[in-house]
């Protein structure tokens, strides 16, 4: 059984439908979106004052690096933020990239890439690519863990497969945390998920996969990574929640690949391991042994 915190988070947020409205698709879905760009997403001042936290710009665009103050980084991780490739980070994502920076020494690069439907598939990998070349065999990243949750996870997926293609170095490690795998929410077990998931909705995901795919379709492989060829891909660490409408992606990852260590988390949300429920601290310290081995 899932904790209490885990258990009253999920209550509340089915109760108030706050992230299910973020999720809801419909004609008030680039509206939501409008609203949530108009405030510049970045870390809080708590934050700010307690981590070495720094801005630059790769190619226009914010790519924030968060590490702890008071020692050296044990190693870095490129992560790509979730929101359904269509919302910037929200507040979960900077307090997870914090707590990996401040609990386990980690140096977190958190990019703010391209979003839809401003910018289409091929624009998001481009840039997400590219920053990867930029980042990629520097004294200061020679151990470099990539990966992301819901939306950043499919993103980190194509990343890498683009670099791997491209003769590229691989990360170490990957780890995906509830990864969107397929923009296409078709699975028969989708329907009765949703009915507890209380953050997705399987019209919402339908409709932001369409706009981030455009014209390559929501079948083209770096829309939809599941469908790719993923030998040649570093260890990978996958959670899922069986109260997530896209826990199917994470156990089709696992059956497509066996050897991806797979955790998933019963009665829990999508995301739940970058939140501060006893589960997620469990997650997020099995994250940092799984970097560490």
């Amino acid at each position: 059984m899932p904790s209490f915190t885990a258990r009253i988070a999920a209550f509340v947020l089915r109760k108030t439908g706050v992230y299910r409205k973020l999720f809801s698709g419909g004609p008030e879905f680039h509206q939501r979106q409008a609203k949530a760009l108009a405030v510049p997403s970045e870390p809080s001042a708590k934050l700010k004052a307690r981590l070495s936290i720094s801005s630059t710009e790769f190619q226009g665009r914010p790519v924030w690096d968060i590490a702890p103050k008071d020692r050296s980084p044990s190693l870095t991780m490129l992560y790509w933020h979730g929101g359904g490739y269509v919302y910037p980070p929200m507040p979960g994502h900077w307090a997870f990239a914090a707590h990996m920076a401040r609990v386990h020494g980690w140096r977190m690069i958190l990019p703010l890439y391209p979003l839809a439907p401003m910018a289409e598939v091929g624009e998001v990998t481009g840039f997400a690519l590219d920053l990867y070349k930029h980042i990629i065999g520097k004294p200061e990243t020679a151990r470099l863990v990539m990966g992301g949750d819901s939306a950043g996870g499919g993103l980190a997926a194509a990343t890498a497969m683009a670099a791997r293609d491209a003769g590229l170095p691989m990360p170490e490690k990957m780890i995906l945390i509830c990864p969107w795998l397929d923009a296409c929410p078709d699975d028969p077990d989708q329907p009765g998920i949703e009915l507890r998931d209380p953050i997705l909705t399987i019209r919402g995901i339908r409709e932001a996969g369409e706009m981030y795919a455009g014209a390559a379709g929501t079948i083209d492989s770096r829309v939809s990574p599941i469908h790719a060829d993923w030998s040649g891909l570093p260890p990978i660490l996958a959670f899922g929640g069986s109260d997530d409408i896209l826990v199917v992606d994470s156990r089709a990852l696992g059956a497509k690949l066996p050897s991806v260590e797979y955790i998933e988390g019963s009665g829990l949300m999508h995301d739940w391991p970058i939140f501060g429920f006893p589960e997620s601290r469990a997650a997020q310290a099995r994250m940092a042994r799984f970097a560490a081995a």
